[in-house]
């Protein structure tokens, strides 16, 4: 998808690429002075510090008038207000349990989760890993239980920003999309598929990510149905 996204801006217009790893070490480099891949992780402890940097990168190239912005970012109050209508907005999504479980998967290979699948479902990672769609529209690293139904809200209304929403699950459809509104083509291939041991999860476990992924879940099917309502209406 990035490579696709890159290849649609005319050789003279800037690409603005926000890097997952090299933000993640930049990050542990400023604010610990070690360069370390995962000390700032984004599903860690410390990933507020990448995502604080890769704001700033943003609101850097947004300002700078960069004609297309690609990364993993959260949607902040900052970003709404200023850039949003100056910009357009435009995400996948892929089914939350899949998405978790897939999340998982890598993160076990990296060495970062435990392979026992329970231990997993008890860590702060997770957590991370079942809350992505709520952190990310919400604008926020890291959202407490007792604050998920006010962030729940948020990201929810957040969809309605989003000139284009697609899903992994139909990534032909978006590609569609995208030409219709943007005029340009996207070549797309498959490069960045998970590595590792397949995950498997008992009946019990499964019910229990099913629980933990409620909130994404609520926010994947929103994005779904307006884009039913959208292709109704068109």
């Amino acid at each position: 998808m990035s490579e696709a996204l890159y290849a649609t801006v005319p050789i003279q217009k800037r690409v603005g690429v926000i890097d997952a790893v090299s933000t993640r070490r930049a990050a542990s480099l400023l604010e610990f002075g070690i360069d370390d891949a995962w000390k700032c992780h984004d599903d860690l402890e410390f990933g507020d510090r990448t995502f604080d940097l890769r704001e700033s990168i943003l609101a850097t190239h947004c300002c700078w008038d960069t004609q297309l912005i690609h990364g993993h970012v959260l949607l902040s109050d900052r970003i709404r207000t200023h850039f949003h209508g100056r910009y357009k907005f435009l995400t996948i999504m892929r089914d939350p349990i899949a998405r978790a479980i897939s999340n998982y998967r890598m993160a076990v290979t990296a060495g970062i989760a435990s392979n026992d699948p329970d231990v997993w479902l008890d860590s702060q990672i997770a957590r991370a890993h079942s809350t992505t769609y709520l952190r990310y529209l919400s604008g926020r690293h890291s959202i407490a239980p007792e604050q998920e139904a006010e962030c729940l809200e948020r990201a929810l209304s957040a969809l309605d920003l989003f000139s284009l929403i697609g899903f992994l699950e139909e990534i032909e459809a978006f590609a569609r999309d995208f030409e219709k509104i943007f005029g340009a083509n996207l070549t797309l291939h498959k490069y960045n598929q998970a590595k590792g041991a397949k995950v498997q999860l008992t009946d019990t476990q499964m019910a229990r990510l099913y629980e933990m992924c409620s909130a994404d879940r609520e926010i994947y099917q929103r994005a779904r149905d307006l884009k039913d309502q959208l292709r109704a209406e068109t």
